[in-house]
């Protein structure tokens, strides 16, 4: 979440604290009493009173079934409250006496369910709907109907506000039609239509103007007389309360930025905002005599009530008496003596068993801070850590803020971060930090502030006691020139915590100082203790180690990793030109095998194993002595032939990665043609020829087999 000073706009009041009680939860109601002494709560199956000073239980009482809505009656004696039916039980109103903080006898049944409860100005009164698309007057003494104002509606009444003066009622329904009624029950002419279904309406304090509020997020204003004055949309809204001096009107605004919304009256232009990061369901107000907010109390849909108020001054303060983290607060006084987020009395982080605890900041909780000076950029961390009881209920409030279930998500968490940067008074967070600041050259300006949730939300357990959450403000500005080493600068002083702030809730002192900087090396300081002077730095350039040639290749590749593609594209090609190579090796010997086998009825002769044919000279021979042979023959003359070489396949040296039925196939081929027997040919005869005696004989013929058995050949 950035938030650019130009457009901040910060709460006049805050996240304060919660609400406890033994078994409640879902809280679905809330309201005050007149004088700001009892706030009632109503839960699944129970009604809590708390004080509103202190927020201590005054006393639980147990409902059959869940809270719909309650409201104290003007003299804040008696407490009417609606719950829900079942099967077997109607829907019913009853009343609790806060003199003995219990219930009474008193009670009535309604067939319709009864989201809202009005009382009349004098306390007689009590508005509620009934099932006949109207509502029900009941006395309060003992609660039978006095009347029922009906036909003014065509669907069921979801809103009803009595007049201050006690003489008019106007009644909302899920139609968006308003009606406004005399207290004897009569309609008047005055009717208005919003739209959609209407979740709240309320007359002013001098009953000149009437407000309504639609489930969508319409905010409208009419007179009393029923002409229009001003309307806005809000993202959606489930309630709303007039200003004591009707200058102004707060609305719950609902949606997925919920918050608290202040509007001027007149116009319902924004005046402020309270962001909240958690379910908001109904609302109740403090103002002072100037209509100024002083507290705000929101039930949350859990087992708290989330109460928003101004910073107050801590019990101890500015006293005097040692002070160990310098927080204006006596140790005496102090429940965190070292400012580590860990109270005194569980504080267990020693550097040895002969130390006092309580005086020994655990350097992982104290609040952090980091500086990033590069170029023209400064940038300050500014980290705090709250301790486990607020950091348990914070995340209690979040859990159901976005996903009605009880994991914490990390929305849920961005949720929360949203709310409390958006609530802080930024401009006073950055000018704190950059009057601070004092550089030798150049000055700070530009800033924006980001707030993030470190850790101790997202996935922790529901019952997780021992988990902080860290909470990051991350302040950006510009340095008017770029940096020059050596850079010095110096922090004054400990900046505070911000108006507004979650950080309200957070021990500011002491600090963990680190500062980085890519072109020099890191410095640091632990603990910073607000008793010391300021800290003054000052940044030199690193001398940088040339790099060897891997070295750089790897940073390359580092800067820019895409370079990689290229180069895994050339080796899987080179892969798979290999792979087909040897595939193609495997192929051509096994052509070469079978070219052998297609043709079995050659016959090989083994020219190596023939008898010397005797010439004239050496046996004369017969020359009208013919070979003779089956199959066909033809005539050819005796020419000079050459040996025939037996038919060879060429072969290559086995490759090793050739698999067991490549090499199998090969030695089977291999003994097939080895045992293979070729008979010789053996000459029919021999006779004596005498010398120089010319034969007349015809010349000798051969005959040669061929696979050729066609007899026409």
């Amino acid at each position: 979440m950035s938030v650019p000073l130009s457009s901040a706009q910060y709460s006049d009041i805050a996240y304060s604290d919660v609400t406890h009680t033994s078994s409640g939860s879902k809280s679905s109601s809330v309201d005050i009493d007149n004088s700001s002494t009892y706030l009632a709560s109503g839960y699944d199956g129970l009604v809590a009173i708390h004080s509103v000073e202190t927020l201590s239980l005054l006393a639980e009482i147990e409902i059959e079934s869940s809270v719909l809505d309650l409201r104290f009656s003007p003299d804040g004696g008696k407490l009417a409250v609606s719950r829900s039916g079942s099967a077997s039980q109607p829907d019913t109103i009853q009343i609790i006496s806060m003199d003995t903080m219990s219930l009474t006898s008193l009670e009535q049944s309604s067939n319709a369910r009864p989201n809202m409860i009005s009382w009349s100005p004098d306390g007689t009164f009590l508005a509620i709907p009934n099932n006949n698309n109207g509502i029900d007057i009941l006395r309060s003494s003992d609660m039978q109907i006095e009347q029922s104002f009906d036909g003014g509606h065509n669907s069921m009444v979801t809103c009803i506000a009595y007049s201050q003066s006690g003489n008019y009622l106007i009644t909302g329904d899920e139609a968006g039609r308003a009606v406004m009624w005399t207290s004897q029950g009569n309609p008047t002419e005055k009717v208005w239509n919003v739209g959609t279904k209407i979740e709240a309406c309320a007359f002013n304090s001098n009953d000149e103007r009437i407000a309504l509020l639609t489930e969508e997020g319409s905010l409208s204003t009419w007179l009393f007389s029923g002409g229009s004055l001003v309307d806005t949309q809000l993202v959606g809204g489930s309630d709303f309360k007039w200003s004591n001096d009707d200058d102004k009107i707060h609305v719950l605004e609902t949606g997925q930025e919920p918050r608290i919304l202040t509007l001027l009256s007149e116009t319902l232009s924004e005046s402020m905002s309270i962001y909240l990061g958690h379910q908001a369901l109904d609302l109740a107000i403090i103002e002072n005599q100037f209509g100024i907010r002083q507290k705000a109390f929101v039930a949350t849909d859990t087992a708290h009530i989330a109460v928003y108020a101004a910073a107050t001054v801590p019990n101890g303060f500015g006293e005097t008496g040692a002070d160990l983290d310098g927080d204006n607060i006596p140790d005496r006084f102090d429940g965190d003596d070292d400012g580590d987020a860990i109270t005194d009395e569980y504080d267990s982080y020693c550097n040895s068993f002969t130390d006092e605890c309580e005086r020994e900041p655990n350097p992982d909780t104290i609040r952090h801070v980091k500086m990033f000076i590069n170029g023209t950029s400064f940038v300050i961390e500014d980290t705090f850590v709250l301790d486990i009881q607020t950091s348990s209920e914070i995340r209690n409030l979040s859990r159901r803020s976005v996903i009605a279930d009880s994991k914490l998500s990390q929305s849920e968490t961005d949720l929360f971060a949203q709310a409390i940067c958006k609530n802080m008074n930024t401009n006073h967070f950055a000018n704190s930090w950059m009057s601070s600041l004092e550089l030798v050259s150049g000055q700070l300006e530009d800033p924006v502030v980001q707030c993030a949730v470190q850790s101790g939300m997202t996935l922790t357990a529901q019952d997780d006691l021992k988990t902080h959450i860290f909470v990051t403000h991350t302040l950006r500005m510009n340095i008017s020139e770029a940096i020059e080493y050596p850079f010095e600068f110096s922090i004054k002083e400990q900046p505070l915590a911000t108006d507004s702030s979650i950080a309200q809730h957070a021990e500011m002192h002491p600090i963990d100082v680190s500062i980085h900087s890519s072109n020099s090396e890191s410095q640091y300081w632990s603990p910073w203790w607000t008793i010391e002077s300021s800290l003054s730095f000052t940044l030199t350039e690193s001398e940088e180690e040339e790099q060897s040639i891997l070295q750089r290749i790897s940073s390359i590749i580092v800067d820019y990793p895409w370079i990689l593609l290229p180069l895994l594209g050339i080796g899987m090609i080179g892969l798979i030109v290999l792979i087909r190579t040897k595939n193609a090796y495997g192929i051509e010997l096994n052509f070469d095998d079978e070219e052998e086998e297609v043709n079995p009825e050659v016959e090989v002769i083994d020219t190596e194993n023939f008898e010397k044919v005797p010439t004239e000279e050496d046996n004369p021979l017969d020359m009208d002595e013919t070979f003779e042979n089956t199959g066909s023959a033809f005539e050819e003359p005796i020419t000079p032939q050459k040996p025939i070489a037996r038919r060879k396949s060429s072969k290559r040296a086995p490759s090793d990665r050739e698999g067991p039925i490549t090499t199998v196939k090969r030695k089977k081929l291999v003994e097939d043609v080895g045992q293979k027997k070729v008979a010789r040919k053996k000459v029919a005869g021999k006779r004596p020829v005498s010398k120089g005696q010319q034969s007349d004989a015809k010349p000798r013929t051969r005959r040669v087999t061929t696979g050729n058995k066609d007899p026409d050949l």
